[in-house]
């Protein structure tokens, strides 16, 4: 399916502010991320359930049923007055609502969706059902401890607002090849364990070609080598050009720390691959996050040695 570029946003356009996974667990935060939208020039309408908290099942925390979350994102991809829907967090619960969401209106009227964690099933769904790009990268009420920095901010903003401009990626000096190499392909990807579970199903994202990116938080090491041994064995990656690894943050380490233990099934699990593949960039749950274009075109360099690796974006990400 040909890619399709959202509209790039314009100051003075309105806003879905969404929760279709968990709900609002710091208002300061989200009070923050308005007005970081407001700087920008945009209008956020907060919908009506994504402020909520419901405790569904014992130990999850779903802003709303399952109707009132779906009604919420449905009009915020329906009206056309909305020029981009944000979403406020990840948790859990956006794969329950595929099933009965049409995202084919994305097709006449292609919009940005911002995203991450859980959001990945999202993004993910309107890759494959439209061809729409989308933003893996900070969310509206994403926490001091995530926050994505002066820096990462200016990209997302550029990433979705300059039509003729293809935004330089920070440096990234910690970034290694675990198999030498280069390739290129639209970036595919995002959380481990959303892509995982979309496995088998309709949503599942076609890496024919494709440079697929995986971050994952509080896995240990060998539930990510599940995962990542259930991906293989299904075809996940046979015919990917490349993959690119984020943060895979392990339980009790500090944010955006390397794991030995993790490192060693990144490696023994990927680098027999016969593709390139490197690790190590600040993609995910850490602080100053990327924001990367689902779907967009990317190329991977991952020289040998200590030479740092390298992800460059290769076209804009939205249109006029």
């Amino acid at each position: 399916m040909a890619s399709r570029l959202p509209r790039a946003l314009r100051p003075g356009d309105e806003v879905a502010v969404v929760s279709p996974a968990g709900g609002v667990r710091d208002d300061d935060a989200l009070a923050r991320g308005l007005d970081r939208l407001r700087g920008l020039g945009l209008v956020p309408t907060l919908m009506p359930h994504a402020r909520g908290k419901l405790e569904w099942p014992e130990g999850s925390a779903l802003a709303a049923g399952d109707n009132e979350r779906l009604a919420d994102l449905t009009a915020a991809v329906r009206d056309p007055r909305f020029r981009a829907i944000f979403c406020t967090r990840g948790g859990y619960g956006t794969t329950r609502l595929l099933a009965r969401l049409d995202l084919t209106p994305l097709a006449a009227d292609p919009k940005p969706i911002v995203g991450y964690s859980d959001i990945t099933a999202l993004l993910a769904a309107a890759w494959s059902e439209v061809g729409l790009v989308g933003f893996h990268g900070p969310m509206v009420a994403t926490t001091h401890t995530m926050d994505a920095g002066e820096a990462g901010w200016r990209l997302q903003a550029e990433l979705l607002m300059r039509p003729d401009c293809v935004p330089e990626l920070p440096e990234c000096g910690s970034a290694r090849a675990l198999r030498p190499g280069a390739a290129e392909g639209p970036l595919i990807g995002g959380n481990l364990t959303l892509v995982q579970a979309l496995v088998g199903t309709h949503w599942q994202p076609d890496t024919r070609g494709a440079l697929v990116f995986l971050e994952d938080v509080e896995e240990a090491p060998y539930r990510v080598d599940r995962m990542l041994t259930h991906l293989v064995h299904a075809g996940f990656f046979e015919h990917a050009a490349g993959v690119v690894l984020g943060d895979f943050h392990v339980e009790d380490t500090p944010l955006g720390s390397e794991h030995p233990p993790m490192l060693h099934v990144l490696e023994e699990r990927l680098a027999g691959l016969g593709i390139p593949v490197a690790h190590g960039f600040p993609f995910g749950h850490l602080p100053r996050p990327w924001t990367l274009p689902f779907g967009g075109r990317a190329r991977l360099e991952a020289p040998a040695g200590d030479t740092p690796a390298r992800l460059v974006l290769l076209e804009p990400c939205v249109r006029r």
